[in-house]
């Protein structure tokens, strides 16, 4: 309970300090990168069909869609970047933690495409809650960022984080499934297994 109120209390205080992402198109930003391999991974928000263009000249080619709303987006801009892959489309809800699942689904793309050298991005509305969230549990897992590096990534770039405060308990308990951990944050925010 003691871990839970610190994050509320830094919550509270970053929520004041970052109001809103800074502002890229379409909520686009570069998370990881191998300049041998070519693998990359980004996260943006809900796309047009110029930002379908900017996902394809960046080489993107499979997209993870966390809001599903692909058929809106993705798939009606298809023929601006037909190359490019739908892999997921489900609505996930915020309130709700991630499940185990998911997170091997999430873990095996990610792992294919480090070994092939791809270009990979997520998304959910904004490319915010959802989408913070994830791109949380990446940045711990695989660059080894520290919890609360990662919190304070995911409420900088992220916008209204306000809205949803279950999310750093849930990102604080990604952290804890990373590493083999027992849930200390409450059923309400541990990954479902």
């Amino acid at each position: 309970m003691r871990i839970r109120n610190f994050f509320v209390f830094i919550f509270c205080i970053l929520a004041t300090t970052f109001t809103h992402a800074q502002t890229f198109t379409n909520n686009l930003h570069l998370i990881d990168k191998n300049n041998q391999t070519g693998f990359e991974i980004y996260r943006y928000s809900k796309p047009t069909a110029d930002d379908m263009k900017t996902l394809c000249d960046l080489g993107i080619t499979e997209v993870m869609v966390l809001s599903g709303t692909a058929n809106n987006h993705e798939f009606k801009n298809q023929h601006v970047c037909p190359n490019l892959k739908v892999i997921y489309n489900v609505r996930q809800i915020p309130q709700i933690p991630l499940t185990s699942s998911f997170l091997n689904y999430f873990d095996n793309w990610v792992k294919e495409a480090k070994l092939k050298g791809k270009k990979i991005a997520f998304r959910c509305e904004c490319g915010c809650h959802r989408t913070g969230r994830l791109a949380a549990y990446y940045e711990m897992k695989y660059q080894k960022i520290p919890l609360i590096n990662a919190v304070v990534t995911m409420l900088r770039v992220g916008r209204q984080m306000y809205l949803h405060p279950e999310l750093i308990p849930q990102v604080s308990d990604l952290f804890n499934y990373i590493h083999n951990l027992p849930c200390r944050q409450g059923i309400f925010f541990c990954v479902r297994r």
